[in-house]
């Protein structure tokens, strides 16, 4: 699963190029978690748009702006059947960027964090989806989710899911509500091996309260795959 990430850089220079929309430039966070605000862009009818959402997705049919699971994540075999995913995966979908994210392997009987990023330092764009939930007052709650599917070979020693990282190719037609959906889920494939880089990292990353460009840091620069 996808319970944490980073975003090591202002600027999502890949994304930027691709979609040839400037983003005004964010803050670098080093150990994103559920619940948090988390910048997200997805397509409106004016175009590209970056805005904030707190991520784990609250359906906006939701009677309440909380929900009984977890939500964080979307289950790439699951996701266009849940009630809580099916409409968005429609026409809700957006990028979440990226520099790496973070998942744990169990070693010596204890669990030892790895970070997993590109083959280069240009960001990358996870598959989300996003929903908003309003209240009788007006109230309105924006949230997101993160796509999750089989790792890829490089990763699955670490862990066996990954969150899904969408090539360059992919991210217009992600963003489009008007995409159909074989298409859309035909974007839903375990990102290239050979494009990923990962390395253990501090036990510091457990505590979400911790918040520093160390915690990407490799352990030693040997350990890096």
């Amino acid at each position: 699963m996808c319970g944490r990430y980073a975003i090591a850089t202002p600027h999502f220079t890949r994304i930027e190029q691709v979609l040839g929309t400037p983003f005004q430039a964010v803050q670098p966070r080093y150990n994103i978690a559920p619940t948090q605000n988390v910048p997200i862009i997805r397509q409106t009818e004016h175009g590209y748009e970056l805005t904030e959402l707190r991520w784990g997705l609250i359906p906006f049919w939701s009677k309440t702006p909380t929900t009984e699971y977890s939500t964080f994540n979307a289950r790439i075999e699951t996701v266009a059947t849940k009630p809580a995913f099916r409409g968005p995966f429609r026409t809700r979908r957006c990028l979440i960027p990226a520099s790496g994210l973070y998942e744990w392997k169990l070693e010596g009987g204890k669990k030892q964090p790895y970070f997993i990023t590109g083959e280069d330092d240009a960001g990358m764009a996870l598959a989300g989806l996003w929903d908003e939930w309003r209240d009788s007052s007006g109230f309105t709650l924006a949230s997101c989710t993160i796509i999750v599917g089989p790792a890829n070979e490089r990763v699955a020693p670490i862990h066996d899911r990954l969150a899904i990282i969408l090539p360059e190719t992919a991210y217009a037609a992600w963003l489009d509500p008007k995409t159909g959906i074989e298409q859309v889920n035909g974007l839903l494939r375990p990102y290239p091996a050979d494009q990923i880089r990962c390395w253990p990292v501090s036990m510091a990353v457990n505590q979400a309260r911790n918040n520093s460009p160390d915690l990407i840091a490799p352990i030693c620069s040997q350990n890096i795959q």
